[in-house]
């Protein structure tokens, strides 16, 4: 799988290559000016981030059954309450490659029955037609098969929810004057603006796939890079990606909840690579912050790695030192002080282990 992903991503710099060269030719030819005349839609930038007021909730939750675990967590997060009878609500799993014979033994996107349990929470909010479970694969991948492969497009057609794989998507352009690591504007799917709620439902992992980056870990504020046109990644995954990330949040900044697998973490050679180091934790954590849940999550993730003696830069850096979530905390998407976040634990017998790495 590993080298899978760099032929893709040699193969999409090549094609960016062409394009550009293309680019270039149209524009000496005064072709390319035509194109500056017509009309340009861009994404509507959301409201502004309403200031943070009182502390984050963040649950950290084990139970005998995941829809127990999704339940609490969520209850204990705050719960779902925003969700009215007709809004429409999108939930983006994490959904990055189809089940690779390489790595049968582990799973790297989304546990299906976590996304059945969130499903049915949302349904006792709203019908299930109001209701769309949407990602898009890494670049080269059909997010449709991919999401077959592990059993999550199945659980949409029992549930009697709408699958959405992203890259069938028009998309659009997006910037935002708070953009400073991001250059330029990004396509996102036209779509994004129709729904009421967004739903986060991230897979908790090591991130160490893409040389020189500073993005160490997967989780809530990672998740929404799958929004992304799958070409229009390619250059975000270069220096700085950490800041990138919480960057690219800012088109989604009022999420209604997130909620992380954190059954099976990956320790090492994440996101999805060959010889993965996983830790078995049986957890599910839930928050309406998600800077304060990557937190946490972070902090499981330590505790596990360091538990296994794994020799990982994010197993030493201080969690509030993290480049996506000191970004993020920056341009007010969620709290990234421990004063302000109160953590809502249920079944955890090391929880003080935890807390140990992440204060």
């Amino acid at each position: 799988m590993y080298k899978d992903f760099q032929n893709f991503i040699k193969k999409a710099k090549n094609k960016i290559k062409y394009q550009y060269n293309r680019r270039q030719f149209l524009k000496t030819s005064g072709i390319a000016m035509l194109g500056f005349s017509l009309p340009f839609r861009v994404y509507p930038c959301p409201e502004p981030i309403p200031p943070l007021e009182g502390e984050s909730l963040v649950s950290l939750v084990k139970k005998d059954t995941i829809k127990e675990m999704v339940a609490k967590a969520i209850e204990l997060a705050g719960g779902l309450e925003e969700i009215q009878p007709d809004d429409t609500v999108l939930i983006k799993p994490n959904i990055t490659f189809k089940k690779n014979s390489s790595f049968d033994d582990i799973r790297v996107v989304t546990n299906p029955d976590v996304l059945r349990a969130v499903i049915q929470s949302i349904k006792e909010r709203t019908s299930p037609e109001n209701i769309t479970v949407a990602d898009a694969c890494a670049f080269g991948y059909s997010t449709k098969l991919a999401a077959e492969s592990y059993g999550l497009y199945d659980v949409c057609l029992e549930e009697e929810v709408h699958f959405l794989g992203l890259e069938e998507e028009k998309y659009i352009s997006f910037s935002h004057k708070d953009f400073v690591y991001i250059k330029g504007r990004r396509k996102i799917p036209s779509s994004l603006s129709s729904f009421d709620h967004f739903i986060n439902v991230p897979i908790l992992k090591n991130h160490e796939m893409v040389p020189f980056s500073n993005a160490q870990f997967t989780c809530c504020l990672k998740n929404f890079v799958g929004i992304l046109e799958p070409m229009n990644r390619l250059d975000i995954h270069t220096m700085n990606l950490g800041e990138k990330v919480a960057e690219l949040n800012l088109c989604v900044p009022n999420i209604t909840m997130n909620i992380v697998d954190a059954l099976t973490i990956i320790l090492t050679n994440g996101p999805a690579g060959n010889g993965m180091k996983v830790a078995h934790t049986g957890f599910v954590l839930a928050s309406k912050d998600l800077v304060a849940c990557d937190s946490l999550a972070l902090a499981v993730l330590k505790h596990y790695a360091s538990e296994q003696g794994v020799k990982k830069d994010y197993v030493n850096q201080p969690i509030w030192e993290q480049a996506q979530i000191k970004r993020a905390a920056q341009l007010g998407l969620g709290r990234a002080n421990p004063e302000q976040i109160i953590i809502a634990d249920d079944g955890i017998d090391n929880i003080g282990a935890i807390l140990e790495k992440w204060s």
